[in-house]
């Protein structure tokens, strides 16, 4: 591993009830000044974490809604998060080296 690159690990705490894996976006290996996120199962509020966790299931796939509109919702989103990340990591090159835990 060369300097400056993180050791991001695989784990299964990082996996967000949505489905999405906390651990592979940048916002949680290394943040921006305003904003570091620890994944969605160490937020305040997830709507998403929220709903998996009041029916007592940790992803979505299991639940017998699936897929719901809350699901549809958040991906529907994903092109502005997308954006979001090229505007607040742009020319920012993120490397790790991905180890499973």
């Amino acid at each position: 591993m060369s300097r400056g690159e993180k050791v991001v690990e695989l784990s299964k705490e990082l996996i967000g009830a949505c489905g999405l894996y906390c651990g592979w976006c940048p916002y949680y290996i290394t943040g921006t000044e305003e904003f570091k996120c620890g994944g969605c199962w160490s937020r305040e509020k997830c709507g998403i974490r929220d709903c998996a966790a009041g029916r007592g299931i940790k992803v979505c796939t299991f639940c017998p809604e699936f897929p719901c509109q809350k699901l549809y919702d958040m991906y529907g989103k994903m092109a502005e998060f997308l954006d979001q990340i090229k505007k607040d990591f742009a020319g920012r090159v993120i490397r790790s080296d991905i180890r499973q835990k």
